[in-house]
């Protein structure tokens, strides 16, 4: 499903709305609201409307955060998506305790796609679906998290997280996997400029190659796009 939006402004506003949403609904049934956080430019205006007009509308203390992808950097480095959310989320509503679920970027690759692994399943052990929520990005080539077109993460069938090499810098990361995303109650794509048209189009026009579209049909997901995103969509 496909919500078109006039900005990327209004983007980051239906995406915390979202959020508010999902969270009132998981508190009232699990008593906990399980939100699987994206880097990027428009999430980090999510967040920040979450922490600031928004904050009231959710019990923080009762959302736990997770990481559907992380550079391998230490969490203070710019390219920290970790960094990203606790400027923008994190000390704003002065989130504590192990609420924070990060991926540790700092570590040795291997090493810490295999905590984060035995982290997801004992979350996956606990109930189903695992995540209510998960929000995702897309690339310009079509890449979700840090699934790249043509990546063997994308056809993982039992670790929740690897880490992987891309194309792009920095290079190294750790991703969640089809097996953990497949465990989402509902995945947001938030999809925004005119460089990532075309790849928009081709994933609602049979594109199945692509790691986005791939990812959009392992639970609900919904694509909220700015208008620029949409430009190669049918009317």
């Amino acid at each position: 499903m496909v919500i078109r939006l006039k900005s990327a402004e209004a983007v980051a506003a239906n995406a915390a709305a979202a959020v508010v949403e999902a969270a009132f609904k998981a508190i009232h049934e699990h008593g906990e609201f399980r939100l699987v956080l994206s880097g990027g430019r428009t999430p980090r205006m999510a967040y920040q409307l979450l922490a600031g007009d928004l904050r009231d509308k959710v019990d923080w203390r009762r959302v736990s955060f997770y990481f559907g992808d992380e550079r391998c950097v230490p969490p203070d480095h710019p390219a920290s998506n970790y960094r990203m959310a606790k400027e923008a989320l994190f000390d704003p509503l002065k989130v504590q305790g192990n609420s924070v679920r990060r991926m540790a970027g700092e570590l040795p690759p291997p090493s810490a796609a295999a905590d984060y692994d035995a982290e997801v399943r004992a979350v996956m052990a606990e109930r189903k679906p695992a995540f209510d929520l998960v929000l995702l990005g897309m690339g310009a080539e079509g890449h979700t998290a840090s699934l790249f077109p043509g990546s063997p993460a994308l056809d993982e069938a039992t670790r929740t997280v690897v880490n992987v090499v891309v194309p792009i810098e920095p290079p190294e990361r750790l991703t969640m996997t089809p097996v953990a995303f497949g465990s989402a109650k509902q995945i947001l794509f938030l999809v925004t400029g005119e460089e990532k048209a075309e790849a928009l189009a081709r994933v609602f026009g049979g594109g199945d190659d692509l790691p986005a579209a791939r990812v959009s049909q392992l639970a609900p997901s919904q694509f909220l796009v700015d208008e620029a995103a949409a430009s190669k969509l049918p009317a």
